[in-house]
């Protein structure tokens, strides 16, 4: 029919396109994924953590160890001090071992994500220049969506990044860790 064009729907533009019209080049999700497995990989769990298994049993052969040096020393030297030094030695070792931070138990750390109003990027910690950029972005996108990813590890947010999502499309906008920004669209 001659006039079938004239009724079709215009075919909306994709999440890159839009941007590309502001100008803005989002990072590579590429990029971002290998910024979120090196991170992991950087806040790995502790030797101890995977293995907590063998923490009560490393504690204990201590001073199990501890014992016996105690038990030789008194042997080898009758009336000596030494008994006492090895003993009280071996303890400090074991002591400066703990305060040193050798049998810390670190959990792992995890990749979590969230929705975040345009409006809180500032209270969020988002460094101006990603805010920037984000606000241009989203007001430009209309039924889009702001993502926060958070690295997380023991309840603490180690490394964030930013996403804007429509319709199953995602950009990522900029990644920073603490007020160092790591990455952001230009």
């Amino acid at each position: 029919m001659p006039f079938d064009a004239l009724v079709a729907p215009a075919r909306q533009k994709s999440l890159r396109e839009i941007l590309a019209d502001q100008g803005i080049n989002p990072v590579s999700l590429e990029s971002l994924a290998a910024h979120k497995q090196a991170q992991v990989e950087r806040y790995a769990p502790s030797f101890w953590y995977r293995h907590q298994a063998l923490l009560p049993t490393a504690l204990l052969g201590s001073v199990a160890g501890m014992a016996a040096s105690g038990g030789l020393a008194q042997q080898i030297g009758h009336g000596s001090p030494w008994p006492s030094i090895l003993t009280l030695s071996w303890m400090c070792v074991i002591a400066m071992l703990i305060g040193a931070g050798v049998f810390r138990v670190r959990a792992g750390s995890h990749w979590e994500e969230r929705w975040v109003p345009v409006g809180w990027l500032e209270d969020l910690g988002v460094p101006e220049r990603i805010a920037e950029v984000a606000r241009t972005a989203y007001r430009e996108t209309p039924g889009g969506a702001l993502i926060m990813g958070e690295l997380i590890q023991e309840e603490v947010v180690l490394d964030p990044y930013l996403l804007l999502e429509r319709d199953g499309e995602m950009v990522c906008l900029g990644i920073w860790e603490d007020d160092t920004v790591v990455a952001c669209a230009s």
